[in-house]
């Protein structure tokens, strides 16, 4: 099994505190930040990293928030549709951690396995009261669902593993993709955002965001470390394409 290609799925932009965004950072000043999926193929599997918001999260969103930036192309049905792809077709649905912006859709994946860590998923049950407001039970109390919980460091299929990369949340983890010609890719999730937390010597950006085994991350302009970015150019790789993302 060998992977074939990795595509970024820009789901819409929402607006934080950089005082979320950034480790030992208290300013109140909010920026716009997208939300993004990923879908890596492989010889014989169809694995998404990731699920956005929930499109009846949406309507609020753009009510409330100044930076959010939704249209109808941003649905990831829609973004699946372009790769000729549905719900259905997904096999592993790898979720980095349970906040609303990551785990609103899984519920579109009936028929997938969901795979999450369990100290995560055991979290999000009944979360502190500050991170309370992140985590959704309806986008993963979902009765009848499959869901594989790890206990850390795993692999899914050969060229695609789970990196245990907790501290934004207890139980984050992020994906090592390994191209066949780009080389291996760390899809770090919200272990780290820009390149600015490659550079600061803190635990949470070198957790995943190194790249383990001499791999990049994927984020807003390669080698950076997290898939916030301003505007993406789904596919980001192919068999032999390279990363392309440009800042607003």
């Amino acid at each position: 099994m060998t992977v074939q290609g990795l595509y970024a799925l820009q789901n819409g932009f929402m607006g934080a505190q950089r005082s979320l965004l950034f480790y030992g950072d208290y300013s109140e000043a909010r920026t716009q930040i997208p939300i993004t999926c990923y879908l890596v193929r492989t010889s014989d599997a169809v694995i998404l990293f990731d699920t956005g918001v929930a499109p009846r999260a949406v309507p609020g969103l753009l009510r409330n928030d100044p930076f959010a930036r939704f249209t109808d192309a941003d649905l990831l049905v829609h973004r699946l549709d372009t790769l000729d792809l549905q719900p259905a077709n997904v096999d592993l649905v790898v979720i980095s951690h349970l906040h609303y912006d990551h785990a609103g859709g899984a519920a579109l994946f009936a028929e997938s396995e969901l795979v999450v860590q369990k100290d995560e998923y055991a979290y999000a049950q009944y979360p502190a009261q500050f991170f309370a407001p992140f985590y959704y039970r309806k986008n993963f109390d979902l009765p009848g669902y499959r869901w594989r919980l790890l206990d850390g460091d795993t692999e899914l299929v050969p060229g695609v593993t789970v990196l245990r990369s907790d501290g934004h949340t207890p139980g984050h983890q992020s994906l090592l993709v390994e191209l066949p010609e780009s080389g291996p890719v760390v899809l770090a999730g919200d272990s780290c955002y820009w390149q600015e937390h490659s550079r600061r010597p803190t635990r949470i950006a070198r957790s995943a965001c190194a790249g383990r085994r001499g791999g990049r991350a994927a984020g807003p302009s390669r080698p950076s470390c997290a898939p916030r970015s301003a505007r993406w150019r789904p596919p980001v790789f192919g068999s032999s394409r390279a990363c392309r993302c440009v800042r607003s």
